[in-house]
């Protein structure tokens, strides 16, 4: 074994220890908090890939992959892919579910199968060396597939900042959530360049750095546990310690924390009336449900639940008939809606469950509001 296979196996193996340890670290905060969960799985999949690749340190000192080789660049797109399903969920709470992540893959499995299928007739892949290779195959269908691969990874990242805007509108984006979205860009850029001037040494500097931005987050989630651990008052009488902790929390931290709990509710619920004051249309065709409210608003249906209920309504299902009812009577007093068998034009599935749930909404059965509409109009 020459010295450049030695020192890619010893970069690769070190890259795959830090993984294995981030991902035992996760893995036992997961039992207790299911938000790690992701985290953990994700450090794992890492781990088990690099620990492949360190056992082929020949294969990677003496390969010569190319320009743009496109099992690198679908190693970029895997890596960014999984290393945004997390971010994203620090901006949008509740939004890691495995159905919304298989659709948010959903452009890596087409791109895979049509470059598969575009490749097949000519049976091997087309490598390139000189920049001058690679302009002259430019227009190419598998080059074109290559650089579609090469702006999907940077889609993925840049997702990171754009997704929860265009979802989530006014939610919190932590500063330390835009910081590691700019070193993510910064190492697949990195990444990008050893792809087009390949060493061994130059992809063992892309595997330290790439260790280090996935490390990140565990180092920030011990962070915030060892925030939260409450710190024993240093000035306190030995004398007064077995008292102390027998005590109760006290009354003012008890008092912030619901403060906080609150605070945090009420906020998901602007975001929530800000999403059906902005989006009208959706929710008023009959198809839209509670889980559809979830996926367009980027919170869970416990968290959904836990805000609605903090401003008195029932459940989700509750919450979205009031607005419809709400908008019929718009509707009615506007003129727009003009006699019973125009009111399911709010999304109720018939006039029988228009009628049930205005009289349960408001007290008076829809027949009595249109006669009081009719007279009021009259009237003026």
């Amino acid at each position: 074994m020459n010295t450049e296979a030695v020192i890619v196996s010893i970069v690769f193996a070190c890259c795959a220890a830090v993984h294995f340890v981030g991902m035992l670290v996760m893995a036992i905060l997961a039992r207790h908090r299911v938000q790690y969960l992701s985290l953990a799985w994700l450090l794992a999949i890492f781990f088990g890939v690099i620990s492949i690749v360190a056992m082929f340190g020949d294969n990677v000192a003496d390969g010569r992959p190319g320009i743009l080789n496109p099992y690198m660049l679908l190693m970029l797109v895997v890596g960014t892919y999984l290393q945004s399903i997390y971010s994203l969920g620090i901006a949008m709470p509740g939004y890691l579910q495995w159905g919304r992540m298989w659709k948010y893959a959903s452009p890596i499995v087409v791109l895979a199968l049509i470059y598969v299928v575009a490749m097949f007739p000519a049976g091997q892949l087309t490598k390139v060396y000189s920049l001058n290779e690679l302009l002259g195959n430019i227009f190419s269908l598998e080059i074109l597939l290559r650089l579609a691969a090469m702006f999907l990874g940077l889609f993925y990242v840049l997702n990171i900042v754009f997704l929860p805007r265009r979802l989530a509108y006014k939610s919190g984006y932590p500063m330390l959530l835009l910081a590691y979205t700019v070193v993510l860009i910064l190492s697949v850029i990195l990444y990008l360049y050893t792809a087009l001037n390949y060493t061994p040494r130059l992809l063992c500097a892309y595997m330290v750095v790439f260790t280090l931005v996935n490390f990140f987050w565990v180092c920030h989630s011990m962070e915030t546990l060892i925030v939260m651990i409450p710190h024993p008052d240093v000035n306190m009488e030995l004398d007064d310690v077995p008292d102390l902790l027998e005590e109760k929390e006290d009354a003012s931290l008890k008092l912030q924390r619901q403060i906080d709990f609150n605070e945090v509710n009420r906020n998901r619920y602007l975001r929530v009336q800000l999403w059906m004051q902005q989006n009208k249309t959706k929710w008023m065709e009959n198809g839209f449900t509670r889980d559809k409210l979830c996926e367009e608003t980027g919170i869970n249906r416990q968290l959904m639940l836990q805000c609605l209920r903090s401003q008195g309504h029932n459940n989700i299902h509750e919450y979205i008939t009031t607005h419809r009812v709400e908008e019929l009577k718009k509707m009615i007093l506007r003129g727009d809606v003009t006699s019973i068998t125009g009111c399911d034009i709010v999304g109720f599935g018939s006039i029988q469950t228009a009628r049930s749930c205005f009289l349960r909404i408001e007290g008076v059965s829809l027949d009595a509001f249109f006669s009081a509409s009719d007279r009021k109009k009259s009237n003026l």
